[in-house]
């Protein structure tokens, strides 16, 4: 076939040759495939509409500022947005009525019939600024605005116009118009650094949105066309401002003839406030950091994440008021006296302090001060008081008091003896140097003995000769005290407040002794009602309530603070009969003066030093840190209705009052002469009975003790038998005791004298290893010292069934032991015993 011959063309009703076939087949793909493609990008589109409708947040990208509010919503303190505004986000809803009329009427009175953009208004405002450059006319609707301000579109060129004129089109399409409206009210500016009537109304008038009244209202509504001009002044509003104001208003009452009567408002002055409310700062400092933080740093023990992170976290990113814990007139109160209190000692030294209030039942916290004066950085006021590690001197006695009662050591009536006392090298004194022989628990309690609670504590940390962690440090350990050094770093010193505190854990643990013995950290937000943790409860803390002891532990420890001597003069008449259940506490080096209490609804603490811990003598728990504390929960409780100062317990149902001696603490013999009434808990505290009281006879004749029956020569009498270390005690005070009368010389007795006290052998401890070493004869012996009964003349010590020497009671002995382990024991003239086991160890 020839190259060039020329293809004839079909005849009719002959088929089409294969390559024209393709051809036309190929068009018809193309089509097909354009048509389907235009299908699924139309689909995409409209599925990306109704997202955005549904779904889609306009303000995503808009950083908005914390702020927070007391808990019945009065404005505690607003802080700046990431990029520097102060913008609150509220909802549409959350405005008064007439409030976005009143805006559409100034900004857009087209805006629901518009597709976004006001052709006519666009036409109108080309022709006069591009064509006739008369002026510069602005066509933007509330939907431009939105756009220019959300997505940080330049305007000013007509790119730039043209771009916001689309992204306008295409948020009406994929946006409701209340979504749109909402959008704009948070983001209009209303002059300087502050966006959004919200946060305009706070930071002009110091109150919600919703709380304006119509003047007020156009006068924030005219604030968004020229913010920098018509902004308030403190104090001051521009008369620009108020022609504005005026002619809106003009405007307004076509529509609303009604409103008349606001003219005469009109003429008013306004008084525009110009700041943001800034109350509380410790309190909201320390509110706006736990919003800020991780969700997963604030997940509960079960590793869920609590309700409060998640709110916290959703307040972090979408802005909004958030409603704290805080009472604004209880936090008042606080400051004021707190204010008082420290101008009124100021003459010798007493510069700072810091106050805590929490609700009784829920723990949320109503009044938090930090410092004496936030900015006063003479005594670092922007330090949290509330939060800083201190020592909290004797304040966690009670604790060491509600563990011995469920331990079965005592109840409050219990007599412990303040006598001079070493714990291995560790001897301690009480604050005034002083010791007062046999005391009640309860007066070893609310008087602060220290060699009380010290040998409890020793018992708790090693009853029965065995090792436990139910003792304090165990307790706070539970409690979830952050931190805590080891247990060996405290030793028995964590019982007077080796171990670092914050007055917010401190209210915490007595927070437990006003709720059945369960610990929860006290919150500085509610509850959120439906986020429920595993157990049903809701998940208001970061850790769930920790039980530290049972509830009866708890009754009786706070019926032994209730009677702690006031150290006030007087209390106010109206609230002098709710009682007042505190301890306090004063630092090693006067560096902290402290006070917890349980005072009706509310538990509390206060604390008055330093915090650059500089001691000062009249830092002294009662009679400085007290006192405030009275005159602060007075003032609260008489601020409160008659029917919500006290709070009504009920006895839990293991507890109940049992008659004893009220000389030993003891269940009452037949010789004790009287018996008082004391809280008891049946089947677990002691049981034993009176050993001070014993009827003996005694022959007139001779003065001699003697087991003949009474008769002319015999004279039978109840005499008190005290153990020689205490009946030192007595003498020493100037109050001796009478001393049981010895038996006659050569006559033994009968067995009755062996009703009496064991030895009490002080030294050398039990479970204690000592080390002996070589040098002087000193540093090679121990010294053998026990306390005995009255009755007793002579003590016999032994060790390991080997005789090491006698001595009488309260004299001491010297003894060189061998290495090794050994079983010491005294045994007094009457045959009874004490021992104890101690190891020995050779040193260099």
């Amino acid at each position: 076939m020839r190259a060039d011959r020329k293809t004839k063309a079909p005849q009719p009703g002959q088929r089409a040759p294969v390559r024209q076939g393709r051809r036309t087949a190929w068009r018809v793909s193309g089509r097909r495939v354009v048509v389907l493609c235009a299908v699924l990008s139309a689909a995409v589109f409209a599925v990306f509409v109704i997202h955005e409708r549904i779904a889609g947040d306009i303000l995503k990208n808009t950083p908005f500022s914390l702020a927070y509010a007391d808990r019945a919503g009065n404005l505690l303190r607003a802080f700046p947005a990431a990029d520097g505004q102060y913008r609150i986000r509220t909802r549409l809803a959350d405005f008064p009525p007439g409030f976005a009329e009143a805006i559409l009427l100034q900004e857009d009175r087209f805006f629901y019939a518009h597709p976004g953009v006001n052709p006519a208004a666009l036409v109108r405002a080309a022709r006069e600024t591009w064509v006739r450059k008369s002026r510069r006319m602005g066509a933007s609707t509330i939907t431009m605005q939105v756009v220019r301000l959300a997505y940080d579109i330049r305007t000013d060129t007509v790119p730039g116009k043209l771009r916001q004129i689309g992204a306008a089109l295409l948020m009406d399409l994929c946006h409701s118009k209340k979504r749109i409206l909402e959008a704009y009210l948070n983001l209009a500016p209303v002059g300087g650094n502050i966006e959004g009537f919200q946060a305009g109304s706070w930071y002009y008038f110091g109150k919600p949105a919703a709380k304006l009244d119509l003047s007020e209202i156009l006068l924030l509504a005219v604030l968004p066309q020229d913010p920098v001009d018509r902004r308030p002044r403190a104090g001051t509003v521009p008369d620009e401002t108020l022609a504005a104001r005026n002619a809106l208003f003009e405007s307004w009452l076509a529509d609303h003839p009604e409103d008349a009567g606001v003219r005469a408002d009109l003429a008013l002055p306004v008084r525009a406030l110009c700041s943001f409310p800034f109350t509380a700062p410790h309190f909201t400092e320390r509110a706006a950091r736990q919003s800020r933080q991780r969700p997963d740093a604030q997940e509960s023990r079960s590793g869920r994440q609590s309700g409060i992170a998640r709110r916290n976290q959703a307040a972090g990113q979408a802005g909004g008021i958030v409603r704290t814990t805080l009472d604004l007139g209880m936090q008042s109160t606080a400051e004021r006296e707190l204010s008082r209190w420290i101008e009124r000692n100021r003459a010798i030294g007493v510069s700072n302090g810091a106050l805590l209030v929490a609700d009784r039942e829920t723990m949320e916290i109503r009044a938090a001060v930090g410092s004496a004066f936030w900015s006063d950085d003479s005594i670092s006021g922007q330090v949290d008081g509330t939060l800083a590690k201190r020592s909290p001197g004797s304040t966690l006695k009670p604790f060491i008091y509600a563990l011995a009662l469920d331990r079965g050591l005592l109840h409050p009536a219990t007599m412990l003896k303040d006598t001079p006392t070493g714990f291995n090298e560790y001897t301690p004194d009480n604050y005034r140097g002083d010791f007062a022989g046999p005391v009640s628990a309860q007066k070893a309690l609310t008087d602060s003995r220290n060699i009380p609670a010290i040998a409890l504590a020793r018992d708790l940390a090693s009853g029965s000769g065995v090792a436990r962690t139910d003792d304090l440090y165990g307790l706070l350990e539970r409690a979830g005290i952050a931190g805590l050094k080891g247990r060996d770093h405290y030793g028995l010193s964590i019982v007077l407040g080796s171990a670092e505190v914050t007055m917010n854990e401190l209210v915490g643990l007595y927070g437990a002794l006003a709720n059945e013995g369960t610990y929860r950290e006290p919150e500085i937000f509610s509850p959120v009602e439906h986020a429920l943790s595993a157990t049903g409860k809701g998940e208001n803390s970061s850790a769930r309530p920790v039980a530290l002891f049972s509830d009866e532990a708890a009754f009786i420890t706070l019926r032994m603070l209730e009677s702690n001597e006031l150290p006030v003069a007087s209390r106010s008449r109206t609230v002098a009969d709710i009682p007042v259940a505190f301890k306090t506490g004063t630092s090693i080096g006067f560096k902290d003066a402290w006070c917890a209490a349980i005072a009706g609804p509310f538990v509390m603490a206060v604390w008055i030093g330093n915090f650059d811990g500089q001691g000062n003598t009249a830092f002294i728990g009662r009679s400085m840190a007290a006192p405030l504390l009275f005159n602060l929960a007075d003032a609260l409780l008489s601020g409160l209705p008659p029917e919500q100062r006290s709070v009504s317990e009920l006895y839990p149902d293991n507890v109940s009052r049992v008659n004893v001696c009220p000389v030993s603490g003891a269940l009452p013999g037949s010789d004790c002469p009287r018996t008082v009434s004391t809280w008891y808990i049946p089947g677990v505290s002691p049981i034993a009975t009176c050993r001070i009281h014993r009827a003996i006879n005694i022959d007139v004749r001779t003065g001699y003790r003697t087991d003949r029956p009474e008769g002319p020569d015999v004279v039978r009498e109840v005499r008190e038998f005290w153990p020689s270390d205490l009946l030192a005690l007595f003498a020493e005070a100037g109050l001796p005791r009478l001393v049981p009368p010895p038996y006659a010389p050569g006559t033994s007795g009968s067995d009755a004298r062996r009703a009496g006290f064991p030895p009490d052998i002080i030294s050398p401890l039990s479970n204690t290893t000592y080390v002996l070493r070589a040098g002087s004869e000193s540093r090679r012996t121990l010294v053998l010292h026990a306390a005995a009964d009255a009755d007793a003349t002579e003590l016999f010590w032994f060790a390991d069934s080997v005789f090491i020497g006698r001595a009488a009671p309260g004299q001491k002995l010297f003894w060189n032991p061998s290495a090794g382990t050994h079983l010491v024991t005294a045994v007094d003239s009457n045959g009874r015993t004490s021992s104890v086991k101690i190891t020995v160890s050779a040193g260099e």
